[in-house]
Formats: structure tokens, sequence, C-alpha cells
């Protein structure tokens, strides 16, 4: 009998030590995992806010197409607030050629700080994620003894298509922020975790911790902290009523081999001691029950009905209710089984199916009438003839994890100054509504919004007035819309609208109205009166293929168009908003009147020879020196003029220039390139005899380059127009030869003196199939008696594989760029006949 009891006891205190075991790692589990999430939210918060400093106008315009570091010092900008506000220790702005050009350490801008240098490792890794990636690259990295959240990306426009953008010539915007012990404790003190710090190792952790690595994986250390532990409270309150138990129950053994020696006449004496037993065995079950109700969870059971019967005190310290006003009911008509849960169905299952459960989600109200959850795990009870008599289990009250869970998603999907949806929950829900409007997409429109002089507010009363003015602007739209649409703030001053209509484009422009009247009404911030206007793009979803990515590029086009259009108004995108349009009428006016106004220019580069080092002659290449655009290459140009006709006078232009200019360099020949337009026109001959006699230019000295092109259309008219420029004594040269597909046929054909090799072929000498063409083209020009020029020879490797092979002439920036007139007769004059010396300079 004193065995039973000792084992009982033994059970019972095994029982208790695993229920202690139990809570502490849950406690343990559920301290982790807040700290995680706190540390995603710091990861999140920090990509946030560089997006919105790095996808600014003023910063790509101020940090990366021209460095102004006095604005970028400018508190409001990039300069103390990155600290004062943000709390970021270090902010670095590094160049498309990876140099550190601004610092601000510790909110002190000044001269620049190598980044690479403070924080030497996993940094550039860091940035090359952070220019290429659509959004912010995050990281823990070490400096010293110190560890660093550091987040980088690229700098941009915010209309500006990233893919279209190489990485290469991305500026790049760095935060790092110090995991010091005031941040620690600031993030404590939020998620309620005791004395966090970090340590060296797991080994040093203070109960809990969760490791920080960097982007290799190695760990710079670990956040710990001292986790609260609800087993050991409980083996605090269950040890000692055990160890009282067990001596009772030793003592009663004693009793009981000691009565049994006893004689009959001590019977009386012996019943009096198994009263004692009895009274003792009750204080027993009282002191159990005590260690169950200290418990964080709650106790109950049912009947085999599945009706409760039980519940432990701690029920009502929870929820507030009388347990008598629910024992009696249904275990499902007060839980509310969730059916979020994944694994939700298997779990009710289990329990309808009288198996033992647990980790069931259910919902309950308390006596405030408030929603509550919970987390339910039984056994089924059996009784003496081992059929199912119902279930004692356990409830624990998880609301609090819950709304924690709850308030880091919102923190994920809205915007922590205006409460607006952001970026990332915008795009979700224009998704949504581009798939649930598949049908009828003319009814969904996106609003793009940008305040107008937003900027002066925070130049002239700061930043903190500048957030009350956009919380207020986030409460008037959402005022302005209905519930079926949404309003989210994309960053900075910028927002978007996703509108479902029924009656568009009617309710976006009633939309639209309605933003323009309520955000042009004054403002009072602190004291002061504002007035802010908005501009507004519209587009709308016409077309299957209009995902929401082209809806936002097409609202911000129409945007800037609205902008453009004196702002405080709104425009809708349409397809003939096409900037290059306007750009190439613009430019076709301007090249109109170019030749009028002596804005062309002539430019030459020289044609060496290779057997002696001299110049033999030149090529005449067009050039445009716009007034506003400075010299205008002939790629930007020159297919203008063809599309346009302007190309005839333009070439006979060049073609007078040349001749003119080449009669006062003796011997040399000068080469003018003819376009099929020009080709094709009356005129020609007649017009290259002209000039010839007009600028008193040897016939044998001009060579005139055409391509395969001018001979496609018309093989005989093209052989007749050849056949009558060579009886005036010029010389025909095939142009870029072996990029067409008939070139061997033409030269049978047609009277060419030279042949020049395309420069996509000397520039690729290295291959071996571009090195056989160059030396098959060679041999082929010296069998028909004709010169060969090399263009685009840049190296001397590439003059020493032309010479050897036998080509006469070249030309390339090995030689000679192009140049003007006056500087071309200073290159001849200076001519050291050098060929293993390039001239690019010149």
């Amino acid at each position: 009998m004193s065995g039973m009891v000792v084992a009982t006891v033994f059970l019972v205190l095994v029982f208790a030590l695993i229920s202690a075991h139990r809570q502490n790692s849950l406690a343990v589990e559920s301290s982790t995992q807040l700290a995680e999430t706190a540390i995603s939210v710091k990861e999140r918060e920090i990509a946030r806010n560089l997006k919105d400093y790095a996808v600014w106008e003023d910063a790509y315009r101020n940090l990366h197409e021209n460095l102004d570091l006095a604005w970028a010092a400018t508190d409001g900008n990039v300069g103390a607030n990155i600290y004062t506000g943000l709390g970021y220790e270090m902010a670095f702005v590094v160049s498309p050629e990876g140099k550190t050009v601004y610092a601000v350490m510790n909110g002190e801008p000044g001269a620049p700080v190598d980044a690479f240098a403070t924080i030497p490792t996993g940094l550039r890794e860091l940035v090359a994620r952070g220019a290429v990636d659509a959004e912010p690259a995050v990281g823990f990295l070490r400096s010293g003894s110190d560890a660093f959240l550091v987040a980088a990306t690229a700098i941009v426009l915010p209309s500006a298509d990233r893919a279209a953008l190489p990485p290469s010539s991305r500026s790049v915007l760095i935060f790092a922020k110090k995991f010091d012990a005031k941040f620690l404790a600031r993030i404590g003190e939020e998620y309620l975790l005791q004395n966090l710090r970090i340590v060296p190792s797991a080994t040093a952790s203070l109960g809990a911790a969760v490791p920080l690595r960097s982007l290799d994986g190695a760990d710079l250390g670990f956040v710990s902290w001292s986790p609260e532990k609800p087993g050991t409270d409980l083996l605090r309150f269950l040890l000692p009523p055990m160890a009282i138990s067990l001596v009772a129950f030793g003592l009663f053994a004693f009793l009981v081999l000691r009565h049994t020696k006893r004689s009959a006449a001590e019977i009386e004496t012996s019943a009096r001691t198994i009263e004692a037993y009895a009274r003792t065995l009750e204080d027993s079950e009282a002191r159990f029950r005590d260690v169950a109700e200290a418990s964080s969870d709650w106790i109950w059971e049912s009947d085999r009905d599945m009706r409760m019967v039980y519940f432990s005190a701690r029920f009502t310290e929870v929820t507030g209710l009388a347990a008598a006003g629910v024992l009696g009911r249904t275990l499902e008509q007060f839980f509310v089984i969730e059916r979020a849960d994944e694994a939700w169905q298997s779990r009710a299952q289990a329990l309808r199916a009288q198996e033992s459960f647990r980790d069931l989600r259910c919902r309950y109200h308390d006596a405030s009438g408030l929603l509550r959850v919970c987390r339910l795990a039984a056994r089924p009870i059996v009784d003496h003839a081992g059929s199912f008599a119902g279930y004692r289990g356990t409830a624990t009250d998880i609301t609090s994890e819950v709304e924690a869970q709850a308030r880091a998603t919102h923190l994920a999907l809205h915007d922590a100054l205006t409460g607006l949806p952001n970026r990332v929950l915008f795009h979700q829900r224009l998704g949504q509504a581009l798939e649930a409007d598949a049908d009828e997409r003319s009814r969904l429109a996106v609003l793009c919004l940008d305040l107008d002089h937003f900027k002066e507010v925070n130049d002239t009363l700061g930043h903190a007035a500048g957030d009350i003015l956009l919380q207020e602007v986030g409460q008037r739209l959402n005022a302005c819309i209905l519930p079926s649409d949404t309003v989210a703030r994309l960053g900075g001053d910028e927002f978007a609208i996703v509108q479902n209509g029924v009656n568009q484009p009617l309710e976006a422009n009633a939309l639209s109205r309605r933003i323009l009247e309520s955000l042009n009404r004054p403002y009072m911030v602190d004291g002061s009166e504002l007035h802010v206007g908005v501009s507004i793009g519209v587009a709308f979803a016409e077309a299957e293929n209009d995902g929401a990515d082209a809806l936002l590029k097409n609202a911000d086009i129409a945007l800037y168009r609205a902008k453009q259009s004196g702002r405080a108004t709104m425009r809708v995108f349409e397809p003939r908003m096409d900037i290059e349009l306007q750009a190439r009428k613009a430019l076709e006016y301007d090249l109109r009147q170019a030749l009028a106004r002596n804005q062309l220019e002539v430019h030459y580069q020289p044609l060496v020879e290779l057997e002696n080092g001299r110049i033999a002659g030149v090529e005449a290449l067009a050039r445009w020196r716009h007034p506003e655009h400075g010299l205008v290459p002939p790629s930007s140009f020159i297919p203008l003029a063809e599309d346009t006709g302007l190309i005839v006078g333009i070439g006979e232009w060049v073609l007078r220039t040349a001749c003119a200019q080449a009669a006062a360099w003796p011997e040399l020949r000068v080469a003018v390139n003819l376009s099929p337009i020009q080709f094709r026109h009356s005129e020609l001959v007649e017009t290259v005899r002209q000039v010839l006699v007009d600028t008193g230019l040897a016939p044998h000295r001009l060579e005139l380059e055409i391509t395969e092109s001018v001979l496609l259309h018309d093989a005989a008219a093209a052989r007749e127009i050849l056949t009558a420029l060579k009886e005036t004594g010029v010389f025909i040269v095939m142009d870029d030869f072996g990029t067409g597909y008939s070139s061997l046929g033409y030269l049978n054909s047609f009277p060419f003196d030279k042949i020049k090799i395309d420069k996509s072929f000397i520039s690729d000498l290295s291959a071996e199939k571009s090195n056989a063409i160059v030396r098959s083209v060679i041999g082929l020009g010296q069998s028909l008696n004709m010169i060969t020029t090399a263009e685009g020879v840049e190296t001397p490797e590439q003059v020493e594989f032309l010479l050897r092979e036998g080509c006469e002439q070249v030309q390339g920036y090995h030689f000679g760029r192009p140049i003007p007139a006056d500087a071309m007769t200073t290159l001849i004059g200076g001519w050291t006949n050098d060929l293993g010396e390039g001239r690019s300079a010149a």
C-alpha cells in the first residue's frame, strides 16, 4: 500500500516537472517569435525609410546626376535628420564607380568617409544587391565590435523603369542602424522582452536568443533576453506541498507497519490512525487542486455528450465568466472553432472522433463581450469499462499573441505615418481588383497623386509639420473615396487610388474633382495656414494585358503631364502621350533651320596608308551643333533627315564643304558618304560635277561611299548612276562591306574602286570567324585590284594584323577621332608616320 502511495506521489512529481518544462518552453517559443517579429519589423522599417529618400526626384538630381553636397547636408534632405529624425548613425552615397561621395556620421554631414572601410565585411555585396533589386537590400553587418542593420538601394526617379537602367549606372544610398544597448532597450520595451542585449555566442544566452547572421551566413552574435518562466514558478508552488505529502505518506506507512504488529486490543487506536490517513489524503487532493489552479491555463472537463461539467478556478480569472453559467453547455456552444488554420479540420475531426487533440484554435466571448482567442488540448476520459466518458483538457488564452501578430502584419502592409495601405498592400489590392474585374476592365481606374509644393512645407516648417500635413491629406483622401476603393501612400508625398467604378470615366473624373476641391482647402498646422495643391494622373484598365505595373506607369505618365500643365489639375492617360514623338517633332523643326542658321559642321577622320604610315585622305562626317543640346551625333539626326527628305540639301552642303576644304589639303583625298535618298535623287550626277567645278577639286581626289542598301531596289538604275559618276573621274567606294547579302555579286557587277571592311569585323579580330573574314576580304580586294580600307581600328594589335595581311588603308580612333577642319590641318602638319602610336586624343 505504501509503495502505491509513493509511486503516486512520484508520478505527480514527474507530471509537474514535465508540465513546468513545457510551460517554460512555450514561454521561450512565444518570446522568440516576438523577438524575430521585432527584428523583421526593424528590417522593413529601415527599408521603407531608405526607399522614401532614394526614390525621390530631388535626391536623384542632387546625389546622382549632379552631386550637390550643400543640398545633401541641408537638414530635411539627407543631413542631420537621418540621425535626429530616423535614428540612423550612418548614411552613405556610393557612386556607380563604387566610390563613397557623401557621408553622414552620427548626424554630422562632412567629408566623404569610405563606406567600405567603415563597414569592411559584406557591404559591397549588399550594395551590389541594392543596385539591382527593386526593393532595398537589407542585412546585418559588423564593423569592429559593433553590429549594424544596414539597407542599400539605388537612387532612382519615382517614375523610372528600373529594368531599363543598368546596375552599373546607378548610385546607391545606404542607411546603417547600430544595434546598441539603447536601441535594444527600446525594442525590449516595445515587445516586452526583458534584459534584451547582444551576446557573442549561444552559450552566453540569458535564456533565449536569436542569431544575427551576415549575408554570407556567418554569425555576428545573438540577440538574447530573459524569458518568463511560468513552469519554474509553478514548481515553486508545487514542490513544498509535494514534499510535505511525501513525508506524510512515509509517516503513514510507518504507522501501518507498526499497527500490523499490535494486538487486537489496539483496534481502536488503529481506527483513529485510518481516519487520520483519510484526512491526510483529502488534504493532498486539495493541494493538487491548488497547484492546478496556479497554472496559467485553465482545466476543463466534459461528459460523453460534450457538455461542460467542470472548470478550474482559473477559468473565471481569465474570462471573467462564472463557471456555473457555462456548465451544461456543449463545448461547441461555448467555443467557436476557427477555420483559418490549415490543420483545423483534422483536429476538429479528432475531437468528434473521441481522440486526443491539441492546438485546436477557438474563439469565445469573455464577460465584457470581447472576442478572445484560445488554444485547446485534451485527452479522452475512459471509465472502468473502457468506454468513452468525456474529455479532460486545458485551454490557453492566446489573445495577446494573436493581437501582436496582427499588429506586425498591419505594420508590414500599412504606412506608419498615415495608417493608409502602403505600396505592398496597394499592389495586392490592385491585383485583386484587376482579377475581379477581368471581364469588364473599363470599370477600373488608377489615380496617381502628387502634392504640389509639399517640399516647401518641409523646408520652411520642418518634417514634423510635413508629417502632420500628410496625415491630414490621408484623412481627406479617405473621405473622398467609397468603401470599395483603396487609397494608399506610396512614399513621400505620393499617393495612389484604386477606384472600382461602374460608369467610367465619369466616376474617375468626379473623384478627381472631389480630391482637387478637398485637398486645395487650407490646412492648419501648428497655428500656420498652409496651402498645397495636388496633381492627378488617371489611367483606365482597358485591355487584358493592362497589368498593375502598366496601369501605374500610365497613371504616372498622366500625372507628369498634369504637372507639366501647371499643377493643381488632372490628366487622363492617352496613348498619344508619347514624349519621344514630341521630341522628334521638335528635333525635326530645329533640323529644318540648321542649314540656314549655320549649325551644321563637317568633321574629318584621317585615312592612313599602312605601307608608309602617311595620311592618304580623310572621311567627311556631318555634325550638328545644336544651340541647346550641343553636338548632336549623326545617328540622331541623319535618319530623321532621310525620313523628311532634308538629307538631299544637307548631303549637297556636306559634299560642297568637304570638297572646298580638301582643295586646301594638297594630294589628300576626301571621302563623302551618300545616303540612299541622295543616291536616288535625279540630279546627283550633275550636282557632283558642279561641286567639283565650283571648288576646283580634282575628281580623282573625291571618293563617294555608298552602302549596299542603295543597290537593292533597282540594280539597273543604280548601275547607270554609278557608271555616270565613274565617268566624272571620282572614286566609288563600297562602305560597310560584309554586312549585306550580295556583296560579292555587287563587286563583280558595279564599278567599285575601293571596299571598306565594316568595323564590326575589326573589333572582333580575336574571334576565328572574324579573323578569317577579314583575311578573305583583303585577299579579294587584292585579286580585284581594289584598295581595301579597314574601319574602326583602335589598337596596335589590330594595326599589326592588318599590316601583316596586306590591308592598304585603315581608319579609326587609334589614329584620330573625327575633328573639325582646323584641328585636322594641325594634325596633318604634325603627323609623324608612326603606326604604333595612337592619336585618338588629337
